[in-house]
């Protein structure tokens, strides 16, 4: 999960507030990052309209839509921020009973990047609304988020109570401006002298970001240093990101919808959360800043139908540290898993 502070200082890293004057080095795009859906007709995509505009988003799906005379039901995974749906991919295994529907969220991963109008949180929850619309086709969704992409699973739920059938959280950050202040010292380390900070910011004498391709390898570098969060068992060693490609102007403008950073957060994700009768499961990694006491702490109590999984020896990269046991919890909690197979 990454907060307005922390985009302070990834701003200080990536160049988004203020760009450099230096003259940018010219380095082909495709030596930079993987190129997006737009740019590369190979990938596989498919065009949503969102805020009034239609883009293309880099989509997978695993598993049969219809199994004999059944029809499975959909489960859409959300990936986090400076993410994409790579981190996501052993998910794919839960396609024995869904259908699964991985992406990479408009402006992130290899989707198509968006401008500044398209990106709110209304869209957000139009944009989640027609996947499922495409997918499902009317009927009740499972969502599976895991950190940012918990949260917006939430705000999603809190809109539309109807259209979800349960939800699974992986470490969702704080559901309201709220909780984001009253935690985010705990979560989040800022220390902008701090020498990896320092040592990652050096290259914007030579690379200045002032394109997608150039921003978003920045924001690669962010994903680097594990000092900056309290997420992980070593902070010192902290385990891979699977991820293609980061969408670097999308965090900055989520920091602008979130708040300043300095206390003052002016979002909420869990209005109506207490009258909304789904099961969710909420799931905290033991390593993590956003494990199981907080997630009991500050979540629990904002669900009528909650319960909280425990995930041990491992942090908030739970799906690449651990992939069997998250699996393995996802299992014991979602309905499909409970009745006999189709």
């Amino acid at each position: 999960m990454v907060t307005p502070r922390l985009l302070a200082v990834t701003a200080v890293v990536l160049g988004t507030v203020s760009w450099t004057g230096c003259r940018p080095v010219l380095v082909p795009h495709a030596t930079l990052v993987p190129t997006t859906v737009e740019r590369d007709l190979r990938l596989p995509s498919i065009a949503i309209t969102v805020a009034g505009r239609t883009r293309r988003v880099h989509l997978q799906t695993f598993g049969d839509s219809v199994r004999g005379d059944t029809v499975r039901p959909v489960l859409l995974a959300l990936h986090g921020s400076l993410s994409d749906h790579r981190m996501l991919l052993p998910l794919a295994a839960l396609a024995d009973r869904y259908r699964v529907v991985l992406w990479d969220q408009r402006g992130n991963g290899l989707s198509e990047r968006v401008p500044r109008d398209e990106y709110t949180f209304d869209a957000v929850v139009e944009e989640i609304d027609r996947i499922a619309d495409r997918f499902a086709r009317g009927r009740p969704v499972t969502l599976v988020g895991h950190s940012f992409g918990a949260m917006y699973a939430a705000l999603y739920m809190s809109r539309h109570p109807a259209r979800v059938r349960e939800a699974a959280l992986l470490e969702p950050g704080g559901l309201n401006g709220a909780i984001m202040g009253a935690t985010f010292r705990d979560v989040i380390n800022v220390a902008l002298l701090e020498r990896e900070v320092a040592r990652t910011s050096w290259q914007n004498e030579v690379l200045t970001a002032t394109d997608h391709d150039a921003l978003d390898l920045k924001a690669l570098l962010v994903l680097a240093n594990g000092r900056q969060t309290n997420y992980f068992c070593d902070p010192q060693r902290p385990p891979p990101a699977d991820v293609w490609r980061p969408g670097g102007y999308v965090e900055y403008l989520r920091g602008t919808l979130m708040g300043n950073g300095f206390g003052r957060f002016r979002y909420d994700f869990a209005a109506g959360l207490d009258t909304v009768d789904r099961p969710v499961l909420l799931v905290g990694a033991s390593c993590s800043a956003l494990g199981p006491a907080f997630q009991r702490r500050w979540h629990g109590p904002l669900f009528r139908r909650a319960t909280l999984a425990t995930l041990t020896g491992v942090g908030h990269r739970m799906l690449t540290e651990d992939p069997g046991a998250v699996l393995r919890v996802l299992r014991d909690f979602l309905a499909e898993y409970r009745v006999a197979p189709h």
